[in-house]
């Protein structure tokens, strides 16, 4: 465990070292405004 919490901003879980995910970043005008993890398909919402 590396310390550092991921929460999903669709399922609002947690997102363990194990599951899937991917991290969504924003960039606005060439600077780095924030981000957010997403579980790849969150557990229980599954989408085609």
């Amino acid at each position: 465990m590396t310390g550092t919490t991921k929460i999903c901003m669709k399922c609002k879980k947690n997102i363990e070292e194990k599951d899937l995910h991917k991290i969504v970043i924003y960039v606005v005008q060439e600077k780095f405004t924030e981000h957010h993890y997403e579980h790849v398909e969150c557990p229980d919402k599954f989408t085609v």
